[in-house]
């Protein structure tokens, strides 16, 4: 039999229709772009698939009792051509080939459905006929989720009458994400179907209380305008130097307050410091003996070995160290650096390097994948909430609380913030500091009439897939109301309403979102 050698990414490269129907897309790249001499032949497996049906028999009833059904895994072979000139440009092309199907759990798209996707992973592959430049072969993709995906999500809107209509022309039911932005103070949301119904937040109370409220005293603007503090000692570490400045730095769209100069070299780190003094609340009353912090950071070295320190820190009108948070990196060759839980420690002196006590110490890299580095890019969420002993910590999607009797009657009057860089190390963190940094005060009691749990410019996301609710970027499973019944969109058309605290007028801004799915 006599081969003739077709070279297929160059044809395809010359002629535009040249593509096969069923050529396969991986991770995003076309094989037929990709290897050379590689032409997708067939494709089996993407037709519907059989479903397991779990059934019970009675002695003496006809027929059996239907107990559940399920869709299997789902396998999908591809068949294929590749050729080549000689036996290393066949190597070469098959090892391509090997490389571009090693990820696991891709996107799998073919050329004659390019509006939708598979998720797979490679599970067998037929070897290359020996001592030939051209075979066909098979490779074959296993689908744990058997569905597959339409690229593009569907939008739709609420209506004035708060109601969407979800209309999903895939096979399957599929689950939907709620992005809710609130025009007006809001403390309640339900959502219903005839398949279901969530709620979340509190139902409405009766007007005319007197409730405690949240107070916001501090802001990043506060600190940005602020001096910097080079007379005071950093609460947190006595013996570090603070003689330098902060300044800040614009980076990916945002604006951090960072180290400017470390200034005059007094310990093991130096750098900048801005201490602020709490404002009186609406009442006129100072200190706080119950407050919580949130802020948004960032903490990235963009080469191996670079190192700094950052912290945020609570103080008493006396300058103690009530609670604080703290990041460092001296790792001076690796990529590790370490993020604190700070309290007070009354036996902490000022010859500490540490004077607080660390409740917890958490390991990571300051990369710049999520994966490894909670500080970076749109992440970065922290927040510190104090209510009498007990003291809560967020960190990488957990809150972890601690019971600490020393500070139940400590109160809040300063807010502390440095960035520093190491003084064993010439080499800083590229960057390192805060885009967000709010201070507010728990329990300021105040005369209302209605609740405002969700504020005016607030926005909730109800995420149908991970089955997460989240206010600002922070989940709160705790918002959601005990029965709360999670339905996906079927296929079809689902009616669904939205329900809001009387008074949130004008309403929510709601956009519903599907992703659809086929067998």
């Amino acid at each position: 039999m006599t081969y003739q050698f077709v070279d297929t990414v160059r044809q395809t490269e010359m002629v535009g229709e040249s593509m096969p129907d069923e050529a396969v897309r991986i991770n995003g790249k076309w094989l037929e772009n990709e290897v050379s001499g590689y032409r997708t032949l067939h494709v089996s497996g993407r037709e519907l698939i059989s479903t397991e049906i779990n059934t019970n028999t009675i002695a003496g009833m006809n027929g059996e009792i239907f107990l559940n059904s399920r869709i299997p895994a789902r396998v999908i072979a591809v068949r294929y051509l590749l050729a080549a000139k000689s036996n290393f440009e066949f190597r070469q092309a098959f090892n391509q080939l090997c490389r571009l199907l090693q990820p696991a759990q891709v996107e799998v798209v073919f050329a004659d459905e390019p509006d939708k996707y598979f998720i797979g992973t490679k599970s067998e592959i037929e070897n290359p006929e020996p001592g030939s430049n051209i075979t066909t072969g098979e490779f074959k993709i296993y689908c744990t989720d058997p569905f597959k995906y339409s690229t593009t999500e569907k939008t739709f809107q609420m209506d004035s009458t708060g109601t969407i209509m979800v209309e999903n022309t895939g096979s399957v039911p599929v689950p939907i994400r709620y992005e809710i932005t609130h025009n007006h103070e809001n403390g309640y949301v339900g959502i219903a179907s005839e398949h279901g119904a969530m709620e979340f937040g509190k139902r409405e109370e009766a007007d005319g209380q007197t409730y405690q409220q949240m107070e916001h005293l501090l802001s990043i603007s506060d600190f940005v305008s602020a001096s910097d503090d080079t007379t005071s000692k950093d609460a947190m570490h006595p013996t570090y130097g603070t003689k330098g400045t902060l300044t800040t730095k614009s980076w990916a769209g945002r604006t951090y307050l960072t180290l400017g100069t470390v200034g005059t070299l007094v310990g093991a780190a130096n750098g900048g410091m801005r201490t602020l003094t709490i404002p009186a609340d609406s009442n006129g009353q100072s200190g706080c003996l119950n407050w919580y912090l949130y802020g948004h950071l960032i903490m990235w070295a963009n080469v191996m070995g670079q190192t700094g320190e950052m912290s945020i820190s609570v103080l008493t009108v006396d300058n103690k160290l009530i609670a604080g948070l703290n990041w460092n990196k001296t790792d001076m060759s690796g990529n590790t650096a370490y993020y604190d839980f700070v309290v007070y420690n009354p036996s902490g002196t000022d010859n500490d390097a540490m004077k607080g006590r660390v409740l917890k110490s958490f390991a990571y890299q300051t990369d710049h994948r999520h994966e490894l580095n909670p500080w970076y890019g749109d992440w970065g969420h922290v927040d510190l909430k104090k209510e009498g002993s007990k003291i809560t910590y967020f960190y990488w999607g957990q809150y972890h609380t601690f019971n600490i009797p020393e500070i139940a009657n400590l109160k809040a009057a300063k807010v502390q913030v440095s960035c520093k860089a190491w003084r064993a190390s010439n080499k800083t963190l590229y960057i390192h500091g805060f885009d967000t940094l709010d201070f507010y005060k728990c329990n300021v009691s105040k005369w209302r009439d209605v609740p405002n749990r969700y504020w005016q410019g607030s926005k909730l996301e109800i995420d149908g897939n991970a089955g997460q609710f989240l206010v600002a970027g922070m989940p709160k499973p705790q918002d959601e109301i005990l029965g709360s019944k999670w339905f996906k969109a079927e296929p079809g058309e689902t009616e669904v309403k939205l329900y809001f605290s009387s008074f949130c007028s004008p309403k929510p801004t709601v956009v519903a979102r599907i992703r659809e799915a086929w067998l």
